[in-house]
C-alpha cells in the first residue's frame, strides 16, 4: 500500500516537474533563436563581416535581457513563496509594484541606449570593419529594448503563475514573426542589418502584447494588479534574489566583450567570425540549462514556502539528471555535426570554415559541466540563499572566465581561447558542489 502511495506521489511530482520545465526550456531556446535566426540571415544577405558585428552587439542584447531577469527571478521567487504560504494579498502587491518599477527602468534604458548607441558600440570593442554594422544594429534595437525587458519579465512570471505552456505560445508567436520579417526586410526590402534589428524588435513587441493581455485582461491569472501601499522594502529581497540569475544572463555578454578584445589581438576579424558561431551554439546550450533552472525554481520556492523538504529535494534531483543528459547529448551533437553547423554561417571549404570546426569541437566540452553550475545557482536562489548564488554566479560569469582566458591564451596563444571556458567551469563546479554540501536545512 505504501509503495503504491509513494509511486503515485512520485509520478505526480515528475509530471508536475515536466509541466514546468519542458515549456521553460522551449521558451528559453526559442527566445535565443531570435539572434540565431538574425545571424543566419545576416550571414546570407550581408556576409561574414556583418555576422561578426552581430556578435559584437550581442552583449548589449544580453545586458537588456539580464535586466528583465534581475526583476523577474527575484519577484517570481518572492511571489511563489507567498503563494505557497497562502498570503495572496502580498503576492498581488509585489506583482503590481514590480511591473511599475520594471516598466520605468526599461523606458529609461531604451532612451539612454538610443542616444548613446555610438558610445556603446565603442565600448563593446568593435573594430573599423564591423563598427558601422554594429552601431546600426544597436540603435534600431534600442527602440524596442523596453519590450525586450518587460516581455521577458512577464514570461518568467507567467511560468510562476502556473501557465508554462502559454509562455511557449507567446515566445513562438514572437519567433514566428521574426522568421517572417527577417527575409522580408533584408531580402525583399533590402534594408540590410537594420532590417534584422527591426524584425527582432517587432517580434518582441508582439510577445509583449500577448503576455500583457494575459495579466491584464484574461481573468485567468493568479497575479492581479491592485491598489495598495506597496511593500517597497521587499525590493532589497527581490534584487538580492534576482542578482545571481542576472549575472548568469549577463555573463555571456561580458565574456563576449572580453573575448572579442583578445581575439581581435590574436586572430583578427576571421577569429571574430569563428567566435560568433561558437557563441550562437553556446547561448543555445546555455538557454537549455537556464530554462531547466527557471522551470525548477518556482516549484522549489513554492514547496520551500510550504516547508516540504522531500519535494524540494526531489525537484532538485530531477534538475540534476536533466542537465546531465542534456549536456552529454548536446556535446555529442556538436562533435558530430560541427561541419553542418559551421556551414550555416561560413562558406564551406574556406580556411576559416575548417578553423571554426576545430574550434567548435574543442569548445564543446564546456557543455558537459555548465548545466550543473547554472542549476545550483538557481537552486540557491529558490531557497533564499542569495549570497551563495551570487558568489557562484560572479565566479562563473566574470572572475574565473577572465582568469582562465588570460592564463590559457598566455600559455597556448590562440588555441587557449577555445578551451578557457571549460577550464573556468571546472573551477565553478567545485564551488557548486561545496554550496550543495553546506546548504541551509529547510
Amino acid at each position: 500500500y505504501y509503495t503504491k502511495v509513494y509511486t503515485v506521489i512520485g509520478d505526480f511530482m515528475l509530471k508536475q516537474y515536466l509541466k514546468f520545465v519542458i515549456p521553460s526550456i522551449c521558451s528559453m531556446v526559442i527566445f535565443n533563436l531570435y539572434t540565431l535566426v538574425d545571424g543566419i540571415f545576416v550571414a546570407h544577405y550581408e556576409g561574414d563581416t556583418a555576422l561578426a558585428s552581430i556578435n559584437v552587439a550581442s552583449p548589449y542584447v544580453t545586458t537588456i535581457f539580464s535586466i528583465g531577469v534581475l526583476f523577474a527571478i527575484g519577484s517570481s521567487t518572492v511571489m511563489s513563496i507567498y503563494r505557497g504560504a497562502n498570503e495572496e494579498r502580498k503576492m498581488h502587491e509585489v506583482f503590481t509594484m514590480n511591473t511599475i518599477i520594471i516598466s520605468c527602468v526599461a523606458l529609461c534604458i531604451a532612451i539612454l541606449s538610443f542616444i548613446n548607441s555610438h558610445h556603446i558600440t565603442e565600448f563593446l570593442g568593435a573594430n573599423e570593419d564591423v563598427f558601422d554594422y554594429a552601431d546600426t544594429y544597436i540603435k534600431v534595437l534600442s527602440c524596442f529594448s523596453f519590450f525586450y525587458i518587460v516581455s521577458y519579465c512577464f514570461e518568467v512570471l507567467l511560468k510562476a503563475d502556473g501557465f508554462p505552456q502559454k509562455s511557449i505560445m507567446g515566445i513562438c508567436l514572437g519567433a514566428g514573426t521574426n522568421l517572417i520579417l527577417d527575409p522580408l526586410f533584408m531580402g525583399t526590402f533590402n534594408i540590410g542589418i537594420s532590417g534584422a534589428a527591426l524584425a527582432t524588435g517587432l517580434s518582441q513587441l508582439v510577445t509583449f502584447c500577448f503576455f500583457f493581455y494575459h495579466f491584464s485582461f484574461s481573468h485567468k491569472s493568479h497575479f492581479h494588479f491592485v491598489k495598495a501601499n506597496y511593500p517597497w522594502h521587499e525590493y532589497s529581497r527581490i534584487l538580492s534574489l534576482g542578482l545571481p540569475d542576472c549575472i548568469s544572463e549577463i555573463s555571456p555578454g561580458i565574456m563576449i566583450t572580453v573575448f572579442n578584445y583578445r581575439i581581435n589581438q590574436l586572430l583578427g576579424t576571421d577569429g571574430l567570425v569563428t567566435f560568433t558561431v561558437l557563441m550562437y551554439i553556446y547561448n543555445l546550450v546555455l538557454m537549455v540549462m537556464v530554462g531547466t533552472s527557471q522551470g525548477t525554481q518556482p516549484l522549489v520556492s513554492y514547496y520551500y514556502g510550504r516547508s516540504d523538504k522531500n519535494a524540494v529535494s526531489t525537484f532538485h534531483k530531477y534538475a540534476r539528471v536533466l542537465v546531465s543528459c542534456a549536456g552529454i547529448l548536446l556535446f555529442l551533437i556538436v562533435e558530430v555535426f560541427s561541419p553542418n553547423i559551421t556551414a550555416a554561417f561560413i562558406p564551406v571549404n574556406t580556411e576559416n570554415y575548417f578553423n571554426t570546426i576545430i574550434a567548435l569541437r574543442q569548445f564543446s566540452f564546456v557543455f558537459l559541466i555548465m548545466g550543473h553550475v547554472v542549476i545550483t545557482s538557481g537552486y540557491m536562489v529558490a531557497l533564499e540563499e542569495p549570497r551563495k548564488a551570487f558568489v557562484l554566479s560572479i565566479s562563473r560569469g566574470i572572475l574565473f572566465v577572465l582568469l582562465s582566458l588570460f592564463v590559457c591564451t598566455t600559455l597556448l596563444k590562440e588555441n587557449g581561447i577555445w578551451i578557457s571556458c571549460t577550464v573556468s567551469e571546472i573551477f565553478c563546479l567545485g564551488i557548486a558542489l561545496y554550496d550543495l554540501k553546506t546548504q541551509r536545512k529547510i
